[in-house]
């Protein structure tokens, strides 16, 4: 099966980062529904995919976070599920593994480097972008290092905040809004320079 190389590039950016934003906060928060919930809606953006394959989609990556927030090792044993859920998001079968893998290493790579993993994630996500979109590395880095700043600049406002995690985060959430925001808009145009999609 070829994959269609026009997977995943029919989105809002601007909306697409807003949920994103509100996923990371449910997520941070331990509000494992909602985190549900805003999946389903990323995933019908991103995917564009029917709402029956987004809520399959969402299930298997939402268990698959919420088990990951609560686990210090043997993170492989997540790939299955999320393996599933990029398969509910039509991702061509020969491609599964290899997103899976990147989409946990992104993961792991910021639990294991901590609140400075900015570098290392965005490096991550480059390598997640590439393997999902079937695009050169170097067209969507400058996506990958924002998001991955915006998850540096999460993690250190968190650990500032005495609230913590849970807390209201004004010192930190809107730069990590207006990251993710750039971010996906660099996304869109690396996506849109990339001559096989046309």
């Amino acid at each position: 099966m070829v994959a269609d190389p026009g997977w995943g590039r029919d989105f809002d950016p601007d909306r697409l980062a807003r949920l994103e934003l509100r996923a990371w906060k449910a997520y941070y928060r331990r509000q494992p529904a909602r985190l549900f919930a805003l999946l389903v809606l990323v995933n019908r953006e991103q995917a564009r995919t029917t709402w029956p394959m987004a809520l399959v989609a969402a299930f298997h990556l939402a268990r698959a976070a919420v088990r990951f927030g609560r686990a210090d090792g043997g993170y492989h044993r997540f790939l299955p599920d999320i393996e599933r859920g990029y398969r509910a998001l039509g991702v061509a079968p020969e491609r599964l593994g290899d997103v899976a893998r990147r989409e946990l290493r992104w993961r792991v790579v910021r639990r294991n480097v901590g609140a400075t993993a900015g570098a290392a994630a965005g490096t991550a996500i480059t390598e997640l972008y590439a393997a999902l979109y079937q695009v050169p590395e170097e067209s969507i880095a400058e996506a990958g290092r924002l998001r991955g700043l915006a998850a540096e600049i999460r993690d250190r406002g968190a650990n500032a905040d005495p609230d913590g995690p849970a807390g209201a985060g004004t010192a930190y959430w809107p730069k990590v809004a207006q990251l993710l925001r750039t971010a996906y808009r660099r996304l869109q145009d690396g996506l849109d320079r990339d001559p096989s999609a046309g």
